[in-house]
């Protein structure tokens, strides 16, 4: 087997893939600091939905990029498959938080 025979494929990482999946982490991480600033803070709660509302938006934003950065030619999936399942887990995460907000 030659060096001519063997083929290397010009692969990367989606541009696309990793900055959502950043977003998503942000999404997670912002959860539980939205909890304690919202037990800290008895009259900013308003504020603090609205901002909550803001990253859930931004998770669902980050699942659809994410399946977009699928259909890119030559890219390592890794990464826009963890960014579905991060931000998917953010979504469910915040639409969970929403419901139980409006029932209460």
């Amino acid at each position: 087997m030659s060096i001519e025979s063997v083929k290397f494929r010009g692969r990367h990482h989606s541009h696309r893939a990793v900055t959502f999946l950043v977003t998503g982490i942000a999404c997670l991480v912002a959860i539980p600091v939205l909890a304690v600033i919202s037990a800290i803070l008895d009259g900013g709660s308003e504020v603090i939905g609205i901002i909550g509302f803001g990253f859930f938006a931004m998770s669902v934003l980050g699942i659809v990029m994410s399946v977009l950065s699928l259909k890119e030619r030559d890219i390592y999936t890794n990464d826009a498959f963890a960014g579905i399942v991060i931000n998917s887990a953010a979504t469910l995460v915040y639409l969970i938080l929403y419901i139980r907000g409006m029932v209460a």
